[in-house]
């Protein structure tokens, strides 16, 4: 009980000094004037239009190089498209030139396959056309 009496007796003192410094404006810091505010304020707005300046900097070559991700995405998928398919329509023609050769009758289902591969190169080519021309 004496050690808490004796606390509270020591941050009364210790709160005590502190207000009487605050009233006498020994720890209370001078206001800027207003030319000082100004100035700061200059300073800051100067800054912050660098900032601007390299943010949209920043923002461009971002866009630039997600353009340019998007579009060797788009071509490594028509190029892989456009191989995949001719590799696909030479083994079709050797297929049938195969069974050509050994002097069997090839099926009109064989040739309907190897026309649908040719139509969907054909699709992949006029893609790949319109994705150079854009």
């Amino acid at each position: 009980m004496k050690r808490t009496f004796l606390v509270t007796i020591m941050l009364l003192f210790a709160g005590f000094i502190l207000f009487a410094q605050q009233a006498t404006g020994a720890a209370s810091p001078s206001l800027p004037t207003s030319a000082q505010t100004k100035q700061d304020a200059q300073q800051s707005l100067n800054q912050a239009k660098t900032n601007s300046s390299q943010f949209e900097s920043t923002l461009d070559s971002l866009k630039t190089q997600l353009t340019s991700g998007n579009n060797a995405a788009t071509y490594k998928r028509l190029k892989g498209d456009i191989d995949r398919l001719e590799y696909q329509i030479k083994n079709a023609e050797a297929n049938i030139q195969n069974e050509i050769n050994l002097g069997h009758s090839v099926s009109a289902r064989f040739i309907d396959e190897l026309e649908g591969l040719i139509e969907k190169h054909k699709t992949a080519m006029a893609e790949m056309e319109a994705f150079v021309s854009r």
